[in-house]
């Protein structure tokens, strides 16, 4: 295979020409663990840092036990941290996590940890540490502790470890790149844990009547689950009806087949015993007893849980609520279960106004729904950071810094960013100008609808990720090129102006087109819009129907759940803006299909 220029072929594969493969002790001016001796702890003077304290990218010393002066100057005169020294585990369960020490402050290590000491006017160790995680790095490293009876890297394995190397002012703008995104996915995990403990908060407020919504003043209540809620208690079939092939519905038996409070598809049963629908709510009735979940998909019940039937969503908040008080009803000599009277008798709190009822779960699904697209968020970003890891730290995108302003923005052809800083309203106003342009016509302008599905797939096409895009009822739709600028600045520009003819009002280019064009080819090329050219003639609903099911099939992967057809058809039906779509033609199981397996071919989607 012909080499594109620039690049040469290793032991490792096609790299820069201007990169190297170094060992790690060639790149580092110290690599040292610490003691292997175990101090007395509880002293107040230094933390003594362990494997524990080293997660997968962060230090942490909320656990860190602290040792006394005499002590760390022992075990500091061997092993001095300093800051800027990336920590790196060598024995343990977590062998291979490596963190950024961050501090000023001296402190010890234990020698299931070593430090590894950059030579900072030729390497940067914000860049080694990303090679590290990356997922060449932790294959080394699982690599040279592969035949050990312990799991355990020793000092010369780690010395020996082989990273690719950049020259030191690009080392420095992957680091920022990647350190950029590792920023606002600590933000973001912060945000999600802040308004976890705000929902707790609100629930222990609301469930308890300790706080009253505005309006309401009326009787609260205790009541066992066998007055108010239809109680289904599961049946497992006779195992010989269980398949993997998707015939019948999914059989529930218990926490294997639950995360995040859902039901998931694992196993399938032909024979339904016991029917459970969506929206009901589920207790598992063996270990763990009192777990509570919700039903995403109709499904058959097996014995490990019961289904509650009730007439709002606040039966299923106080369930959460109450799930400490089933540990006292459970027993069994074998594992802890309840058994279905214990289901019956159990008692809840609950006002006697339903509509009080219907108040308080709804503040309480809002809060959900808030954290949902938060992780939605998230998850959505470490899917970007591997991306980039995947791209730049293997040279295959180049960052080349040639101001403090270089951003990561991939180029397809020369693979080489060069870029300033763009506003993203002003690279939508380019997107849509180049679209116009290239599929706008005075007597067909190009319409919001189409440019907004061409816009999608040219995202995902390019950049694997159509960032902004929501869940409506035409499909994925980006609300901020119509009302957060990019529209607006296009037509400020004179990239591009509107045009009606006679039937509807679309885009058409305007006279400054060739500087959006100019833009458009240094970000993208032309060869994004070539491969869009093959959606020019394909009608509205089919593209809706195509940028409908890759969008859940992202959802999906995501989510790190399946993406059968199956996954895909029930993500539509539980998504609001989505439902109706299953009672057209164009969204019938067998079009659902075709468009997965188009969509897995245009965009090399993993297919299940």
């Amino acid at each position: 295979m012909e080499l594109e220029p620039g690049y040469k072929q290793t032991e490792v594969g096609v790299i820069p020409e201007n990169w190297e493969i170094r060992a790690c002790e060639e790149l580092c001016l110290k690599i040292q663990d610490g003691t292997h001796f175990s101090p007395k702890t509880g002293g107040n003077d230094y933390f003594y840092v362990t494997s524990r304290n080293i997660g997968f990218g962060n230090l942490n010393l909320s656990t860190a036990e602290r040792i006394d002066t005499a002590q760390h100057r022992g075990i500091y005169e061997r092993c001095d941290v300093q800051k800027g020294d990336v920590l790196l585990t060598k024995d343990g369960a977590n062998t291979g996590n490596a963190a950024l020490n961050p501090l000023d402050e001296e402190f010890s290590l234990l020698s299931s940890v070593a430090l590894l000491r950059f030579d900072p006017e030729r390497n940067s160790s914000e860049y080694f540490l990303q090679q590290i995680l990356s997922g060449p790095g932790q294959r080394q490293i699982k690599e040279a502790m592969s035949g050990n009876a312990i799991t355990r890297l020793t000092l010369q394995k780690i010395k020996n470890l082989r990273f690719l190397t950049p020259p030191l002012s690009e080392q420095r703008a992957i680091a920022k790149a990647m350190g950029d995104v590792d920023a606002l996915l600590d933000a973001l995990d912060q945000l999600i844990t802040k308004k976890r403990d705000l929902k707790q908060a609100t629930m222990q407020q609301l469930l308890t009547a300790q706080t009253r919504l505005p309006g309401f003043c009326g009787k609260w209540e205790v009541t066992q689950l066998c007055k108010i809620a239809e109680i289904i208690v599961g049946q497992s079939p006779p195992s010989s009806y269980y398949n993997n092939k998707g015939e019948g519905l999914p059989l529930i038996q218990g926490n294997a087949d639950i995360e995040d409070r859902k039901t998931i598809r694992r196993v399938y049963t032909s024979e339904i015993t016991k029917r459970g629908r969506y929206g009901d709510i589920l207790v598992s009735v063996r270990a763990p007893v009192g777990e509570i979940s919700r039903v995403m998909f109709d499904v058959c019940l097996g014995r490990g849980v019961n289904g509650l039937r009730y007439t709002n969503d606040f039966l299923y908040y106080a369930m959460v609520a109450k799930e400490p008080s089933w540990k006292k009803l459970s027993k069994g000599s074998t594992f802890d279960s309840v058994t279905s009277t214990d289901v019956k008798a159990f008692e809840v709190d609950l006002p006697v106004d339903e509509a009080e009822q219907i108040a308080i779960a709804e503040v309480l699904s809002n809060m959900d729904a808030e954290l949902t697209t938060l992780e939605h968020r998230r998850n959505k970003t470490r899917a970007i950071k591997q991306g980039m890891m995947q791209e730049l730290l293997t040279g295959r995108i180049r960052l080349i810094e040639t101001d403090a302003n270089v951003i990561p923005f991939p180029e397809r052809k020369d693979r080489t960013i060069t870029q300033k800083k763009h506003n993203p309203q002003f690279n939508e106003a380019v997107v849509i100008a180049a679209l116009s342009h290239r599929f706008g016509t005075e007597k067909w302008p190009l319409s919001r609808f189409k440019y907004t599905k061409f816009a999608y797939l040219l995202h995902r096409h390019a950049e694997h990720v159509a960032e902004g895009y929501l869940k409506k009822a035409a499909g994925p739709y980006n609300p901020r090129t119509r009302y957060g600028g990019a529209e607006k600045i296009a037509k400020e520009k004179l990239y591009v102006r509107t045009h009606n003819n006679g039937k509807y009002q679309g885009f058409v280019a305007d006279k400054n087109i060739s500087e959006a064009n100019d833009y458009f080819q240094r970000w993208y090329g032309a060869d994004e819009l070539a491969w869009l050219e093959q959606f020019r003639y394909t009608k509205h609903d089919e593209l809706e129907l195509l940028t409908t099911v890759d969008m859940a099939l992202e959802c999906l992967r995501q989510d790190g759940k399946s993406k059968d057809f199956a996954a895909v058809k029930q993500l539509i039906h539980d998504e609001p803006e989505w439902l109706a779509k299953l009672d057209r033609s164009i969204f019938a199981d067998d079009k659902i299909k075709s468009a997965i397996a188009n969509a897995n071919q245009l965009f090399g989607n993993d297919g299940d």
